[in-house]
């Protein structure tokens, strides 16, 4: 089996990449409980290279989309993803020309642990594959139930 995974910026340069591995409660139908998924975080940039397993929500991810989707048909405004446990924050802002900036910051224990803060830069023509990852992690993983109830 593939692990779907995205990557925002350039995997052959600098790049975050979240490789979603599994639900942590797969049986579970509830929104809270069910749409919990552990992923490896892999980032390099300048001279940092390194991986991490953090806990994400496809919820979150299911947000970046949207926010991407947006930014690819207008190239300004922003996306943002940012995890419940503070595993990984990114804001993508885009300039209005075809140019993005996704300003970072990883950390490798939920809520404390050690911080990194970097940006990647690219530009429109990155997103179509960054918005593919995205579909294949939801169809690989989708949301389930719904905040509401």
């Amino acid at each position: 089996m593939t692990i779907p995974a995205i990557v925002i910026g350039s995997e052959a340069s600098e790049h975050v990449a979240i490789a979603v591995i599994r639900r942590e409660f797969p049986d579970s139908t509830d929104y809270w409980d069910g749409n919990w998924v552990y992923a490896t975080v892999r980032i390099r940039v300048g001279a940092f290279l390194g991986e991490y397993e953090a806990l994400l929500r496809t919820d979150e991810i299911a947000h970046l989309r949207s926010g991407l989707v947006h930014l690819h048909a207008e190239l300004s405004g922003n996306a943002s993803f940012e995890s419940m446990e503070e595993w990984l924050k990114m804001t993508i802002e885009g300039d209005g020309r075809g140019h993005f900036v996704a300003r970072c910051e990883a950390r490798d224990q939920p809520g404390t642990g050690n911080t990194l803060r970097f940006e990647l830069r690219f530009d429109q023509t990155e997103l179509p594959p960054v918005l593919a990852s995205l579909d294949a992690v939801l169809a690989a993983f989708p949301v389930k139930g719904s905040a509401s109830g």
